[in-house]
Formats: C-alpha cells, structure tokens, sequence
C-alpha cells in the first residue's frame, strides 16, 4: 500500500506541476465542425479535447444542430481533437498547437460504423470517476467488475467509501453516513441496509454519488455527508431491455439474473425491471480475548464458520406520463424479498493461557431470517412557466418485514475427553421487525432576477414493531426467559422546511445561502417494562457555500453545513442480540443524536482533477463502546464527548497513451475522539490514508478490461486498532460484433487479502479479531440487449439530469 501511495503523490505533483505552469499562460478557445461523408452537419456528437502529451483528456463539448462545437479557455499547449457518435466510428484531428486566443480546428469527418450501437466506445474515454457539482460520481452502468455482482460490493467501491467488521458504510473513514436511492432516504438500520443492498442487483444501478457538504433542501440527516445510489433510467423511444445472466463461484456457487424492460411511445413511459439471486458464501470469525476476574485472567479463543445461503428477487414497475406540455407525473412500485438459511459452527477453548486450556464450548447455531419491503412511489412535477420555475410534489409509502428465528446449542466439553460438565443447553429466539414508512415533500423553484430561490416542506413518520421472544428448552418445555425477551416500539416523526437562496456576485463569485429546520418527535416503548423514552426538540440547519471561479480551469468553493445523525431503532432497543452464549450486542434507549458541524474547501482542476479539505466537528457522538464481566463481553453504543475529522481528498483521472485511462482517489484522514467511553476518559487521534486506483484498458473494438486496487493503512477508531488492508480485483470485456451482447469475466480480491481485521488494548478490554467473508470470487456474466437500442443522446441525457433533479 505504501508504494502504491508514493507513486500516486509523485503522481499528483507532476499533474499539478504542469497544470499550473498552463495556468499561468493565457487561455484560448477552439472551435471547429463536424460533418458526415455528404459533409452534413452532426449534431450531439461527442468531442473531446486530448492532450498530445500522454492522451490526457482536458475537455469535452457537445456539437450543435449545425455541428458546430467551442471549447473555451483552454490552456495552451499540444492537442488533438477526438469525436464520437452513435452510428459513426470514431474520428480524430490532426495534433496543433494551441498558442493565439482562438483557433479553428478543420472539419472532421465521420465515417459510418458498421452497427449504430457505440456507447462503449464513448464511455470508455469518460473517466470512471468524475466530479460533478461538488459530488464525486462513480460510473458503473458497464463495469466489468460490477456486472454480476450485489449493490453493496459496488457502493464500496466508490470515492471515499468503507465499510466496518458489520458491513455498515462509512464515509471519509467514519460512520453516520445517509444512504439515498434516487434522493430518497433508505430508512434502514445498518444490518437491514447491508441485507437489502446485498439483494440489490449491480446491474439496476447507473452510478453511485457521493458527497460531504449539503444544501438546505438535503435532508440534516448524515452527519458526514451522503452516498447516493442512482438507478438506471432508459428514455429511449420504442420498445427495448437488457437480460443479464451470471455465475460465479467463491468457497461455493453463486449466481444471479436480471431482466429489464422498458416501453415509451410519445408521452408515456412504461418500465420495469426483475432480478434473482442465489448465492452460498462462508464468514470466517475468529475472536482472541483476555478477560481479567478477580482470581485469573480467563482466556478465550474463538473459531466460528457461518455458512449462508441465501436467495433474493428483486422488481420495479412504474409509468411515466407527460400529461401536459407543462406536467409530468410519475408511478412506480418497487421491492425485494430476502430470504437466508445459516449454519453457524462455533468452538470455544476456554482456559488461563492459549496452551492451557480446561474447557471447550461448542456453540452450533442455526438461523432462518427473511427480509421483505415493498414500496410506492408518486411523483409530479408541474413546470410554472418558461423560466424554470418548478412545483414537484413527491409521496412515498414503505412497508419492511423483517424475521429472524435462532436456534442455539450449547456444549460446555472436557477439551481431551469431550466429556460434558453441564446438561447440553438448547436455546430459541424469534426476532420480528416490522417497519412503516410514510414521507410527503414538497419542492417549490422560483428563478429571479439575480438569482433562484427554492424551498419546500417535508414530513415523514417512521413506525418500527420490534416483538423480541427468547426461549430456553427445560426438560421437555420451551420456556420464556423474561430478562431476554422484550417487546420494543418506536415512533419518529420529522416535520421539515427550508429556504436556499443562490446567486452570482459579480462575474467570478458565486454564493448560495439556506436554513432548513426540522421537528423532531420520538418515542421509544419498551413495552414489556412499560417504559418509554420520548424525545421532542426543533433543530436549525444552516449551510452556505461560495464559489469563486479563478477561470474556467480553476475553480474555488468554500462550504459549511450543520448535520444530524440519529440512532437508529436497532441501537435503541435494549435488547440482547446473541452472537453466543459469551458474546453478545446491547441496545442503549438513552443514545442521544449527535451533531456535526462539517467545512470543507473544494478545488477543481482542469474540470477534471478534484481536490477537498474538510473537517467534521462532531459532539455527542455516537460511537461502539464495550462492556464485559467475568466470562461476557458486549458491544453497545454510547455518545462520546468530541469527535474531530480532519481530512484531504484526491480525485485524480489520468489517461496513459491510447488504451489505458485511469482514476485514482485517495484520501488522508485524522480521526481524534475525546470523552467518556466504557467508563473511562479517552483522548486519543490517529492518521491514516484510504486509496482507491480504478484502471481501464482499451484493447481494441471488441475487448477490454479493468482493475482496481483498494486499501487503508492502519489507524484508531475510538477503543478499535483498525488493521491495513488491501485488496485487488481484475476484469475482462467482450463485446460481440452485433454490439448486442457482451460477456464479461471478474474475479474479485485475487490475493484474498481484503480482510477486516481490528484488536483492542485499552484497559481491561484486550481483543482481537480476525474477519474475512469470502470476497475471493470469480464470474462469468452475459448480457444482451434488445429491441430498440438506437440512442438519443441530446435528448436522454437533460432527461436524464432533469429527473436527478427531481429525484434529489
């Protein structure tokens, strides 16, 4: 990891060397045509501005009606001008320097391809990861190393992105991160949010966005910024779909299928997609603990292998339909139902040192989970005038079930005999969730004079049922065992508005200002001790942001924004969720939001090289703490006094001769916690770098291929020693001359080396722990498009940008 971060700092200050020394000669603009074999014009041609000097992609621009395209204020320097179209092949400009204030480029023609389907060749000279309006975007609709797999392998990838020993997300190296789809919160704990992006076909997902600032119409939830997941939208007339097939195998067989359809005539759109996984995977665990009592120090070595299977469909159905020049309203109905079957085989050796060890206890256990949701989803957006002005109403419904049936058994053995000291124990426990969701918003955009205002209103009310049951066989008799089992309700509900107002000063600078306020009633009920912790409070929300634009090339933002992070239910719920009979998680009703108050700098480069320091002052944090006796040990959440991040991100593409274009993201973090945690005063930091390196390799018409390298150095997390971690994955890409099908070839951490793997030396909690959840895999996924695939590029792509809009 070391190498690999020295080459890409050598890296980034040979790019800002020679950026800068551009920067400081003047600018020029270019201008040119784009024709056909009968010299007509080509309009939503692609072109792209190249360095000669290393293939560098430095600009691009749309062609007109007339085929006419300006680049402006570009740096002087070596260049040639690249162009593609659909239907056409791709064409290129002779080299020339760029040294007056405008130079017109000679007419470039394009030559017919032999099929109308070229959109891999135009998407693979973009950049996979790219920065737009402050967000760094990662572009996934035709990875090879997406294809075939689940949404959460893919969201990991993006800038910035981790996740923890739990599959929980992590943003910048910290939790507390909003998940969106489409703009819309997700609403889910980090176990149900890992769960349903696990029985999240890639192959849905478009790109994957990601952000640390926020406006005032953002929701105040997220308190280090937001990773939103955008699904695929076709506005492609006629008739057309995609089928997608995949097999894979890790320790065991995998696979999964998809298929996509998609219908407009005129004003109505109909769309709708299925997918089916089935997949078996092996978790390895191993948990290393010293645990000091009174008379001895206990040691406790365990080795547990779960095994899961597990099986998922997924759909989405909706209509689209432009009721008026000026109105269009859209509905869809989407859902998931997961279902798992695991087999949990956990050994124990007890004793006062790992060779003296006096007792052995076997822990088997077997769980039959399920996760189901359903969702509906209205959307209208009426257009008030030419201007832009924009009313968008957004109504959704959410409807999650979640069961969850353990079945434990307990073996305390003689190590050398495998005699019993007790009676074999036999426990059961039966965890059901259910969820309702309900959120109305309300979005006004009113274009001024000098500037736009919009604002809007919002309420959700979120309902989760959680009737915990936990038995314990005696005799012939399963009977309740009262202090491990509860009955657990929580309410929420959010009543939100806000205001954000933005405006140019002057021609350089920029500014955007805005408040978003938010009522907060809560009420957790214990209801098997009739208890209950209500919470009611208002919150403010400010954010702001100026922008100064130095030139085209060299773009400023300063950003600040208050944010909240609730807890979810799950960490509410003081309730036992066993691991085994000596380790278990424990919910705390009286965790407390936190907030943060997050800054950050922003400069772009070149409207290519992306660079943003920011810090994250956080209070009341919500942090995992942990508690044990003489023979348990728990993990909890409890808030911590201070949290302050400090970090600074690298987005950095680059493009290496004809055929290799890359994108590599890295980022520097220190973490510095502060406060009372597991009855003990912390005051502790940590540095650390995060890289990620995305590589793509052009090899002629029909094959391609990709790699990524990901990894973190070591750093503290609060009580937490976080160990390196590295991992590779590799790719390749076949199109079929038809242009229709594709087969694509992965394999996924090749040296199995992307382990999650973490000890704690603090005080009298002494653990380590060794986590790796079979991510060496290899698949072969086929793809076939269908119908009508005859793109429209002007068109689809402002449709496609309005309903981001819309959506976000």
């Amino acid at each position: 990891m070391g190498r690999i971060i020295a080459i890409l700092i050598l890296y980034v200050a040979s790019l800002l060397n020679h950026s800068f020394a551009a920067a400081r000669a003047q600018d020029a603009d270019i201008k040119g045509k784009v024709v056909n074999p009968e010299n007509q014009p080509v309009a939503s041609a692609s072109v792209y501005l190249m360095s000669s000097t290393g293939n560098v992609l430095i600009k691009s621009a749309v062609t007109d009606e007339n085929g006419a395209y300006t680049i402006l204020k570009a740096p002087k320097g070596n260049y040639y001008i690249e162009v593609t179209s659909v239907g056409y092949g791709k064409a290129r400009s002779a080299a020339f320097d760029l040294a007056d204030k405008l130079v017109t480029v000679e007419d470039i023609k394009l030559l017919p391809a032999s099929q109308t389907i070229e959109t891999v060749t135009v998407q693979g000279q973009m950049p996979t990861v790219k920065n737009v309006n402050g967000k760094l975007v990662l572009n996934v609709e035709n990875s090879t190393l997406a294809a075939g797999n689940n949404a959460l392998e893919v969201v990991k990838r993006a800038p910035g992105v981790s996740v923890d020993k739990d599959d929980n997300l992590q943003l910048m190296g910290q939790q507390g991160v909003n998940v969106t789809i489409d703009g819309r919160l997700t609403y889910m704990s980090g176990e149900q949010l890992a769960t349903f992006l696990k029985s999240t076909d890639a192959a849905q997902i478009k790109s994957v966005e990601v952000t640390t600032t926020r406006q005032a119409k953002d929701d105040a939830e997220g308190a280090i910024g937001t990773i939103n997941i955008v699904l695929k939208k076709n506005n492609t007339e006629g008739f057309n779909g995609s089928f997608v097939a995949s097999a894979g195998h890790g320790k065991y067989f995998r696979g999964n299928s998809s298929l996509a359809l998609n219908y407009k005539k005129k004003n109505t759109t109909l769309f709708g997609s299925y997918a089916y996984t089935n997949n078996k995977e092996i978790n390895e665990l191993d948990i290393i603990r010293d645990i000091a009592g009174k008379e001895r120090t206990t040691y406790f070595n365990q080795e547990a292998d779960m095994i899961e299977k597990n099986q998922s469909h997924t759909f989405r159905v909706g209509v689209e339909q432009k009721t008026s020049n000026s109105n269009t309203l859209m509905f869809q109905v989407s859902g998931n139902n997961y279902l798992e079957d695991a087999n949990n085989n956990s050994i124990t050796n007890i004793g006062f040192t790992p060779t003296t060890i006096d007792t052995v206890l076997r822990s088997p256990s077997i769980v039959d989970m399920s996760f189901g949701r359903i969702s509906f989803n209205l959307n209208n957006e009426y257009k008030i005038d030419t201007l832009g002005s924009k009313l968008t109403l957004d109504l959704d419904y959410s409807l999650f079930k979640n069961r969850s049936d353990m079945d434990y058994v307990y073996r305390t053995e003689h190590p050398n005999t495998g005699a019993l000291f007790y009676p074999e124990e036999r426990e059961h426990s039966n965890m059901p969730t259910d969820i309702d969701i309900y959120v109305g918003k309300l979005d006004y955009i009113k274009p001024l004079k000098k500037g736009s205002l919009e604002a809007g209103l919002k309420y959700s009310n979120v309902k989760s049922d959680n009737n915990m049951m936990f038995e314990r066989l005696v005799g012939s008799t399963w009977e309740n065992v009262e202090d491990r089992t509860n009955h657990f309700i929580y309410t929420e509900q959010i009543s939100a508005g806000y205001v954000d107002y933005s405006r140019p000063l002057g021609k350089k600078w920029s500014a955007k200002v805005g408040v978003r306020a938010e009522y907060t009633i809560s009420d957790g009920n214990l209801v098997t001790n009739n208890s209950t912790v209500r919470r009611d409070y208002l919150d403010f929300f400010p954010s702001a942001n100026i922008g100064y634009n130095i030139n085209e090339n060299h773009i400023l933002s300063l950003s600040y924004a208050k944010k909240v992070s609730r807890p979810n239910y799950r960490s509410l719920n003081p309730f036992r969720y066993y691991i085994d009979k000596l380790t278990y998680q424990l919910g705390n009703p009286y965790v407390n939001p936190q907030y943060t108050h997050g800054f950050s700098l922003n400069y772009t480069l070149m409207k290519m090289f992306n660079f943003t320091l920011g810090t994250d002052i956080t209070n009341d944090a919500i942090v995992e703490s942990m508690g044990q006796d003489s023979i348990r040990t728990w993990v909890t959440k409890e808030n911590l006094g201070k949290s302050v991040t400090s970090y600074l991100n690298m987005n950095i593409p680059y493009r290496v001769g004809k055929f290799w274009t890359m994108n590599n993201n890295i980022t520097a973090l220190y973490m510095h916690f502060k406060g009372p945690i597991a009855g003990y005063e912390i005051d502790k930091g940590s540095f650390f770098i995060q890289g990620n390196s995305y590589h793509n390799f052009r090899l002629g018409q029909q094959w391609s291929a990709e790699a990524t390298i990901n990894g973190n150095t070591p750093f503290v997390y609060n009580l937490f020693k976080i160990h390196a971690r590295i991992g590779v994955d590799i790719g390749a890409n076949y199109n079929f001359k038809d242009q229709k099908s594709s087969l694509k070839l992965a394999v996924t951490d090749v040296f199995r080396s992307n382990r999650n793997n973490l000890t704690t030396n603090f005080n009298e909690f002494q653990s380590k722990i060794r986590q790796y959840n079979d991510r060496q895999t290899i698949r072969l996924t086929y793809t076939y498009k269908f119908g009508n695939l005859k793109q429209q590029i002007r068109k689809s792509d402002s449709r496609n940008e309005e309903k981001d809009r819309v959506s976000q």
